[in-house]
């Protein structure tokens, strides 16, 4: 909502300077701040000043600073603030989410590295790892919540060979994401071998025997002279 300058009525009398306020509790103890000493008056949100040298220029500078205070905060809601909002027009109604891939994983076989074997046992034990940019550019792994440096070729490898699930948090798709957490346990049946059955015995071809005398006689066709 576009925020506006408060009206701020003041008055001046023989018992001092009345001033009223919008309804805005920030106005009150700011004023009061200035004027420790201020009363209230029956009409709600209205307050009488002490009369004292200088009460109305000390109002004055008051009144000033509070509306460069409300252009101030405009123009950082200008920055902030969405069209809907700053024109006071209600949110639109946000998009169905798109329901996400399974997560395709695989498990540890015997060439896995005791290192990575580790990393998943940490994972498997409720830690996160999690993918930051350093300042020098260098993306670094890191196991929240302890925050210990895990090597990069041992978490690469590990997402590499999809032994780690992705956090899907990422802006370029599941690989790029910036957490990566332990395989669910439906994960991880999705992932175990199905057993296939065992197919039935297929004789193997029998050879063709030659006949006794030696082997196999086969007439040419080459005519010979008698």
């Amino acid at each position: 909502m576009k925020p506006a300058a408060p009206p701020i009525g003041v008055a001046e009398d023989a018992r001092g300077i009345v001033v009223s306020l919008p309804p805005r509790f920030w106005l009150l103890v700011s004023l009061r701040k200035l004027f420790r000493r201020m009363l209230p008056e029956p009409m709600a949100w209205t307050y009488r000043l002490p009369r004292t040298i200088g009460a109305a220029k000390r109002v004055e500078v008051w009144i000033s600073e509070v509306e460069l205070q409300v252009r101030a905060e405009e123009r950082r809601r200008a920055w902030t603030a969405s069209d809907a909002e700053w024109h006071d027009t209600p949110q639109p109604t946000p998009a169905a989410p798109i329901a996400a891939e399974p997560v395709v994983v695989t498990l540890p076989t015997e060439e896995t590295g005791p290192s990575v074997l580790d990393l998943l046992r940490r994972l498997n034990e409720g830690a996160t790892m999690v993918a930051t940019i350093e300042e020098d550019g260098v993306r670094r792994y890191r196991l929240e919540p302890r925050g210990y440096l895990v090597r990069t070729t041992v978490a690469e490898r590990a997402i590499r060979e999809r032994l780690v699930a992705p956090g899907n948090d990422g802006l370029l798709g599941p690989d790029f994401s910036q957490t990566w957490r332990a395989p669910t346990r439906e994960e991880v049946t999705r992932a175990e071998p199905r057993p296939t059955k065992a197919k039935g015995k297929t004789k193997a071809p029998t050879k063709r025997r030659a006949p006794p005398g030696g082997a196999l006689h086969h007439p040419s066709t080459i005519t010979r002279s008698v």
